[in-house]
């Protein structure tokens, strides 16, 4: 599988993930510090305190997304190990974050890192319920809620149509279609309701080659495609 990233802005990202929240521990501290030795100074407490919270959530979002082990192009990239050259994973170079350019048509990936147990209820709308030891604290510092994965889906993929509708005269002949990926190996799924097919990271590759499986295109349209997504950028390129 050749991958193509933007590997500007992942490294710009990550690394105001990890100094800003390093910072606002920093910041935090120094408030407190401030708040035992100068009791009167509400003030600037007030202020260190909200400057503090504020760095360590900003460097939370951004690190839970772009640094460490479960950064999400990384942990796509590991899920997605394996698939054979015909494949290309576009990421951060789109309109949608996370493309897999497949001999079938376009794979649109929402990716969600958070660990613990994830229902999809259908009732109601359907709703995304997500429990997880120590999700207030983790809510503090960044980590944002599962949210409404199927929406973001939806959106991502009318963007990359849209995008496919401007660029490529055939578009209307490219299958594009959302999946939901969790990657984090602690994740307890139950998704079989979602309106998107929602996996663990382990049944992705399976559902890909088999009832994800996509009709080739004619090759002259698979050609074109790749061209207008930049999947032939070899200087961005690498294999997994």
């Amino acid at each position: 599988m050749q991958i193509v990233r933007n590997e500007r802005r992942i490294n710009l990202l990550s690394s105001i993930g990890q100094y800003a929240t390093l910072g606002g521990l920093l910041v935090l501290l120094l408030g407190l510090v401030v708040s035992f030795a100068k009791p009167t100074w509400v003030l600037p407490v007030a202020v260190s305190m909200g400057l503090g919270f504020t760095l360590s959530v900003v460097g939370g979002f951004f690190a839970d997304r772009y640094a460490g082990s479960l950064a999400h192009h990384r942990a796509l990239a590991e899920v997605l190990k394996g698939l054979d050259y015909r494949h290309t994973l576009l990421q951060y170079v789109l309109p949608a974050d996370h493309v897999l350019l497949q001999p079938g048509g376009c794979t649109v990936f929402v990716v969600k890192s958070q660990g613990g147990e994830v229902i999809y209820d259908n009732g109601d709308n359907g709703k995304w319920k997500h429990q997880q030891r120590g999700k207030f604290f983790r809510r503090l510092v960044g980590q944002v809620g599962v949210g409404r994965p199927d929406q973001e889906a939806r959106r991502e993929v009318s963007s990359l149509r849209d995008f496919l509708e401007e660029h490529l005269d055939d578009a209307d002949q490219v299958p594009v279609r959302p999946v939901i990926v969790f990657v984090n190996e602690d994740v307890e799924l139950e998704a079989d309701a979602s309106p998107i097919p929602a996996f663990y990271r382990k049944k992705v590759k399976d559902w890909l080659r088999g009832p994800g499986d996509l009709r080739p295109l004619p090759d002259s349209l698979q050609v074109r495609l790749a061209e207008v997504l930049g999947a032939e950028e070899d200087q961005a390129g690498s294999e997994a």
